[in-house]
């Protein structure tokens, strides 16, 4: 049979019925992502217990929490791209192999600096995940569920916290902090090897980059889309001719001032993110929450961000997207003033809730605002940017938390603090789109 015209995976199964086998896909995408936000927040459930049995200042605590974030960083940037060179399989393989041995690593830590490494690594390991995760939820679901089940994957981090969340609350009174540690590298072990058993190659990446063997794993593909098998591969796309300078295109006179303002209200969004997601339960404990209750409340907040993440994009079809956006940070910096001076247990949980739904709702219309700013050819690169040069607030919030609560000032002191960058982030955004209407808009 000649070769198609047109290869990868999008000429196929896109406008059929999805089969068995690739919802078993798409849900095992959905179920890596669930274990790294498992293993992403689990050191913020096992933190009261932690700080307290290894006597560990906040202000050095609060190193531990930002290593995980430059992780992030460095692995979306750094790793995450390899995948174009070695596979999609290879680089979801390696990383969710490394999140599980640094899981158990992390219950058998015996010092700060072991914590610090191995919250690095995951980091990056998370960090590197995700990009294919979502490349491949899309080239194996349809058309008309492929955006639902890249909002799954993206709502399996969420769950993972509320996972994480549960283990604690069930084993850290009884087994210890460690215990968290272990039961998230067991279920992170669990996919590891699904994958290694299961997951398969994107086909866009055999059909483009043609490794060896890569002909008999395209028409074993083909077949589970119910296609029939090729005698060869067609000719491998030419080359693009590499482009410099490619992020001085968003930092034009035409984009300057917007991409600033964006850059500053996705910093704002990390930085307090990270923070609540980090300090969260150590600081209910403060408030005179047991170990337990803290974590227990960690639950509810997880599932109240995932809540916020959904509900935004109904807000922003509504509203606008940078409207919708500045108010969920307005809210958000209302909700840390009332968790600040608040003292009784309930409305406190009801704060604690509100704070991650706003701020996560903020997130989505971040993205949804800047996905909409950018004309085509600017679009992945003004996301990335935006999305990255944001990732340094995750380093930064709770690193600062941890110095403020090291310090040993009330949250009165401190809450305000981020309540402030709620604010900034606010006026950040509709100040990106306050003078003209976004370039992407504009009307030929």
């Amino acid at each position: 049979m000649a070769a198609p015209p047109i290869s990868g995976v999008h000429t196929l199964g896109q406008d059929s019925p999805l089969t068995l086998w690739q919802i078993a896909i798409v849900s095992l995408c959905v179920f890596v992502n669930i274990c790294d936000g498992l293993d992403t927040t689990s050191i913020a459930y096992a933190a009261p217990s932690l700080l307290r049995d290894w006597n560990i200042p906040a202000q050095t605590f609060g190193l531990v929490l930002s290593a995980g974030a430059l992780g992030l960083m460095i692995g979306a940037i750094v790793i995450a791209p390899m995948a174009d060179k070695v596979g999609r399989r290879a680089v979801i393989l390696a990383s969710v192999t490394t999140c599980a041995i640094c899981m158990f690593g992390l219950a058998m830590s015996q010092n700060l600096p072991q914590l610090l490494v191995l919250r690095l690594i995951i980091g990056v390991a998370v960090g590197a995940l995700v990009p294919s995760l979502s490349i491949m939820v899309v080239e194996f679901s349809n058309e008309r569920r492929g955006n639902l089940f890249l909002s799954l994957v993206h709502i399996g981090f969420a769950a993972g916290a509320i996972l994480g969340a549960a283990i604690g609350a069930a084993l850290v009174e009884t087994h210890g902090w460690r215990s968290i540690f272990f039961v998230a590298g067991l279920v992170t072990s669990i996919a590891a090897l699904l994958c290694h058993l299961f997951m398969p190659e994107s086909l866009t990446f055999l059909m483009t980059r043609q490794p060896v063997g890569a002909l008999g794993r395209v028409n074993k593909l083909r077949l589970r889309f119910g296609e029939s098998a090729l005698s060869e591969l067609p000719p491998r796309p030419p080359a693009k001719p590499r482009q410099r300078g490619i992020a001085l295109s968003i930092l034009t006179p035409l984009f300057l001032r917007a991409t600033l303002l964006l850059w500053v209200a996705s910093f704002a969004r990390y930085f307090i993110s990270y923070f609540l997601t980090g300090w969260k339960p150590q600081v209910l404990v403060l408030a005179g929450f047991t170990n337990q209750a803290a974590i227990a409340v960690g639950m509810a907040t997880s599932a109240a961000a995932a809540v916020g993440v959904l509900l935004m994009g109904l807000f922003a079809s509504v509203i606008g997207a940078a409207r919708a956006t500045a108010i969920a940070f307005v809210l958000c910096a209302l909700a840390l003033l009332g968790f600040a001076f608040t003292e009784d247990p309930i409305p406190l949980v009801l704060l604690a809730a509100a704070c991650m739904f706003t701020i996560e709702a903020a997130f989505t219309g971040i993205v949804i605002t800047t996905t909409r700013f950018y004309p085509a050819e600017n679009r992945s690169t003004g996301v990335g940017y935006t999305m990255g040069v944001g990732r340094l607030g995750a380093i930064v919030g709770p690193y600062v938390g941890g110095a403020l609560i090291g310090m040993n000032l009330d949250r009165t002191a401190y809450f305000p603090v981020y309540a402030a960058a709620a604010i900034i982030g606010a006026i950040a955004v509709m100040a990106a789109m306050a003078r003209s209407r976004p370039p992407a808009e504009k009307p030929a």
